[in-house]
């Protein structure tokens, strides 16, 4: 399997395991492709990771001496960007749980296959890559431009040389891994948008579900429901984040964010329902909505469905100058404003799914 590089030195790779056969195989898989370095113990790996600056952590769980889930938290704690791949032929539900806490990006069981092992390192060196590019301009851009309004086009020319640098990233089957890496990077900075996009691609992924709509229109749907709100780097912190309600004149500027987002974007060479579900979110039933003011079934499918997911989100996750609702006022909220705001028959889909998903849940405990 040819194994493409992004970085200028090579990424470095620790395996932690307390068994020399697996941990030398590995080794020998990843080594033609990556620095490797060998812990068999959670003490060892620990003092290797403050010694050199680890890319990615493949983590054996069933160690003598400090657990695997300890050692995942003294990594994390230590230095939260560094990638962890649990390998593991142990696996519990409580180590599963651990796993999702702590934002691990795999979850892989002995005994492994090789072109498997390759093909997740590769992906999770391309995401902590990307996501480092992405940190980097954005901390560029705050330093060298003189107006908020120059962001848009500084990352719109940053995604051009991203896709030509990034094949792997930008290849079909791993759009939406990108998308959501752009995402959650881009919101990090501002606490009330953390976790904003992968909660709407949740919420929209519900009605998705409602409605059996197919996985190729999922995936699309999940991808505009991530980059719904990018448009918004393009707009100054001054209003995104204003501890308080927006004036007309800065609700003007806030409203020109579905058509920024679209310019971001335009170099990713996304499909028509992506990029509708994009510039349309903020559109109303009633036909009272922007950029276009269009209503009814003329508003397409995706963005009708994503107005649903970011308006329940907003109201669950409150705004600094406004408190959260619970999940039932929220839903009651939503329901108000079927019709005119919203959809009829999606929120239906919404609410019953939402309904579905808690008893689910309440199953598994």
């Amino acid at each position: 399997m040819e194994q493409k590089q992004f970085f200028t030195e090579k990424p470095r790779i620790l395996i932690v395991d307390d068994e020399l056969g697996p941990r030398e195989s590995l080794r020998m898989i990843l080594k033609p492709y990556y620095e490797v370095y060998t812990a068999k113990d959670g003490i060892s790996a620990l003092e290797a990771i403050k010694k050199n600056p680890i890319d990615l952590v493949t983590l054996d769980l069933r160690m003598p001496g400090m657990p695997g889930e300890e050692v995942l938290k003294h990594i994390k704690n230590f230095d939260p960007t560094i990638e962890v791949i649990i390998i593991t032929g142990y696996g519990t539900l409580q180590s599963a749980v651990e796993a999702i806490k702590y934002k691990v990006f795999d979850y892989i069981l002995k005994p492994f296959n090789v072109s498997d092992i390759l093909s997740v390192v590769k992906k999770c060196i391309g995401r902590r890559y990307v996501s480092g590019e992405i940190k980097n301009v954005l901390e560029k851009t705050k330093r060298d431009t003189k107006s908020h309004s120059e962001i848009y086009e500084q990352i719109t020319h940053f995604l051009n040389q991203l896709n030509e640098s990034c094949y792997y990233f930008f290849r079909r089957e791993n759009y939406l891994e990108f998308v959501r890496v752009l995402a959650t990077t881009l919101e990090s900075k501002d606490p009330y948008t953390v976790g904003h996009s992968e909660r709407v691609c949740h919420y929209s992924s519900l009605i998705a579900e409602g409605l059996g709509l197919s996985p190729d229109e999922k995936e699309k749907l999940q991808i505009s429901a991530y980059l719904h709100d990018i448009g918004k780097i393009g707009i100054s912190d001054i209003y995104i984040s204003k501890d308080g309600p927006l004036d007309e004149n800065e609700w003007a500027i806030v409203r020109e964010h579905p058509i920024k987002g679209i310019k971001i974007i335009s170099p990713l060479g996304l499909s028509s329902e992506v990029i509708e579900g994009i510039k349309y979110h903020h559109e109303r039933f009633d036909g009272k909505g922007y950029p276009e003011g269009l209503s009814g079934k003329n508003i397409p499918l995706f963005a009708r469905i994503i107005a649903i997911a970011d308006a329940y989100d907003a109201l669950t996750i409150g705004r600094p100058y406004k408190s959260p609702l619970s999940k039932n006022e929220a839903l009651l909220e939503i329901k108000k404003c079927a019709g005119s705001q919203f959809d009829e028959e999606l929120v239906e889909v919404f609410i019953e799914e939402i309904k579905k998903n808690d008893r689910e849940i309440n199953q598994m405990h």
